[in-house]
């Protein structure tokens, strides 16, 4: 749709300027999540990057297997076809979340923090960050909808779907992760067992993400048996929601969010 503006001769991608937005907006969010905890805002750097370093690198890992296939990949590491095997590029989002979920730990690993209670504060900065991901999405013109002629509907360019009208799944997903957002910030301004939010997140998202997947018009994603590699993901991420806040959370009010004091802040002695 419009996936770069040109300042001073220089192409400058809107995708990537709302990734940027994201990773800004994920960090403050979780910055203020975890002052709210007594943490430092140096822990929330250290896991940012963390999750955000492997989240790239699983959302990457993940479009591989999904549009390359899992055979072809090994084939090509096998023969050490590194350059062909890097020619694919693509980010899915799904395997960025696992990744990040991955990256959280190591951060909370590395700082002295519980990693429950932080996917906890992580949960609101996940869906503020993605929803802005879905509008570089839609400025891109991937990830895009079903041909369709309803008043909302628009087309990206000539080049997508031959100029047809578009179901706007981008940006009804956007919507949808700001609604998320909101109310995840504002259901963890009171304590609240730990694994609720992440729960709440996961549920959420998931059951979102499985009925837009039947708007979805691209096919760079890949199916199985009649579903998206995304609804089969969903289902799993699901039941690991059910799980955080039926089945964890009652075991685990109010626990402690310190494991060593390196993250927290220092309380001031009174004079």
């Amino acid at each position: 749709m419009f996936p770069y503006f040109t300042v001073f001769g220089f192409r400058v991608g809107l995708y990537g300027i709302m990734m940027a937005v994201a990773l800004l907006a994920a960090y403050l969010v979780l910055s203020l999540g975890m002052r709210r905890r007594g943490i430092r805002f140096e822990a929330a750097i250290l896991i940012e990057c963390c999750a955000f370093g492997l989240a790239l690198l699983g959302a990457y890992l993940l479009y591989l297997v999904a549009s390359v296939g899992l055979g072809n990949v090994l084939r090509m590491i096998r023969a050490g076809d590194w350059e062909q095997l890097l020619q694919n590029g693509g980010l899915v989002f799904y395997g960025g979340l696992i990744g990040g979920i991955l990256g959280v730990i190591l951060g909370c690993k590395l700082c002295g923090l519980r990693f429950l209670p932080v996917l906890d504060l992580c949960a609101p900065a996940i869906a503020l960050a993605h929803g802005f991901g879905r509008l570089g999405c839609l400025f891109a013109g991937c990830c895009y909808g079903i041909p369709c002629d309803w008043f909302f509907c628009f087309p990206l360019s000539e080049q997508i779907a031959g100029g047809q009208k578009l179901f706007p799944v981008q940006l009804v997903e956007a919507v949808c992760d700001a609604i998320l957002f909101f109310a995840l910030w504002r259901y963890a301004r009171k304590a609240r067992p730990v694994g609720k939010s992440a729960g709440i997140y996961l549920m959420a998202y998931a059951v979102c993400r499985f009925v837009l997947e039947f708007f979805r018009y691209d096919e760079i994603r890949g199916h199985f048996l009649a579903l998206s590699t995304s609804q089969w993901v969903s289902i799993p991420l699901f039941l690991a929601g059910v799980i955080l806040y039926f089945g964890i959370a009652k075991r685990n009010v109010n626990e402690e969010i310190f494991v060593t004091d390196m993250a927290r802040i220092p309380v001031k002695e009174k004079k």
